[in-house]
């Protein structure tokens, strides 16, 4: 029942990532998306292993440090997708050290929301 929760819960929120997308603008689309990625990839991480919740976490945000850190390099290029829309919507383009802050606060709301959630 669990997992089926996580499942709904990220198809939902990534119909709102995918709406940022296309139509967010500004600190929403750059950083406020970020942040939700990582809500994202936990709620994915959560339905698909049993694992403890900050461990979760934390692989969501070393998934998101390891992208963005592939930006710095510009791992997207160097495999040949940089002039793809999948391949810079998944390996992104640019580096920005802002963007591991907003990671992290993902990270943490990913936590604090699935702690309230047990709690209701």
């Amino acid at each position: 029942m669990k997992r089926a929760f996580y499942l709904l819960t990220a198809a939902l929120l990534a119909v709102v990532l995918a709406g940022i997308a296309v139509f967010g603008e500004g600190i929403v689309r750059t950083h406020g998306g970020d942040v939700l990625v990582v809500v994202w990839m936990y709620l994915v991480l959560r339905a698909l292993f049993l694992l403890p919740k900050s461990t979760t976490a934390l692989m969501a945000l070393v998934i998101a440090f390891a992208v963005e850190v592939g930006q710095l390099f510009d791992l997207a290029g160097l495999l040949g997708l940089a002039e793809t829309r999948g391949g810079r919507l998944a390996l992104g383009s640019t580096f920005d050290i802002l963007d591991l802050l907003a990671y992290s606060v993902g990270a943490l709301l990913a936590v604090l929301l699935d702690r309230t959630k047990d709690q209701a």
